[in-house]
């Protein structure tokens, strides 16, 4: 995720948040090719005994967790969400196709927001269950939910003796300095004046 130049203050919560989504949008695909590409396909559907039985249900339950908060638990039509995990056998264009629908409805929904949304209250109705959660929870939530999955791909990958493609957060944080700005810098971080306060 390249950033043209070091912002000048510090981001809304809001732009954290589109931030973190735009993140989340580029590993997934990422994950979502290296899943069909690299993983065999008699390990890709394997009940690994993880917190769903394959890796394909795994990445299948992230876009399930999308759909439900942003879909049905949002517009109010949780009486309607069906999950798509263990409908069927899951090929790499299945897959594809469902993750380019949440994430166009997902950059919609983003584009749409504003700061003052984030601490609107969302009801649903599940089952007997009135329910309620602020905005900012949910899209927090949906931060964490494909993080702890993502962690759980990478250990799977690794019991296959297979490298995860993990993305840093920022692929040009490290940037390459004169040594003379180096020593400046230095200087600055010794005298504490880079300290926090």
């Amino acid at each position: 995720m390249p950033r043209e130049k070091e912002p000048q203050g510090s981001p809304s919560e809001l732009e954290l948040l589109k931030i973190w989504y735009r993140y989340n949008s580029t590993v997934r695909k990422k994950y979502l090719q290296e899943i069909f590409e690299r993983i065999p396909e008699d390990e890709r559907y394997r009940d690994r005994g993880a917190s769903f039985p394959s890796i394909v249900d795994i990445f299948i339950h992230v876009i399930d967790a999308y759909r439900h908060w942003f879909i049905f638990t949002y517009e109010d039509r949780l009486l309607e969400f069906e999950r798509l995990r263990g409908k069927k056998r899951y090929l790499k264009e299945d897959v594809e196709a469902e993750e380019r629908q949440i994430e166009a409805y997902l950059q919609d929904f983003m584009e749409s927001l504003k700061q003052e949304d984030l601490g609107r209250w969302v009801a649903f109705k599940q089952d007997a269950f009135f329910g309620k959660i602020t905005l900012r929870d949910m899209m927090w939530h949906m931060v964490e939910e494909e993080v702890q999955h993502r962690g759980e791909l990478n250990a799977l990958f690794w019991q296959l003796d297979i490298d995860p493609p993990i993305i840093g957060w920022n692929d040009d944080w490290k940037k390459q300095i004169s040594e003379e700005e180096y020593r400046k810098l230095k200087a600055e971080h010794l005298s504490g004046s880079l300290r926090p306060k």
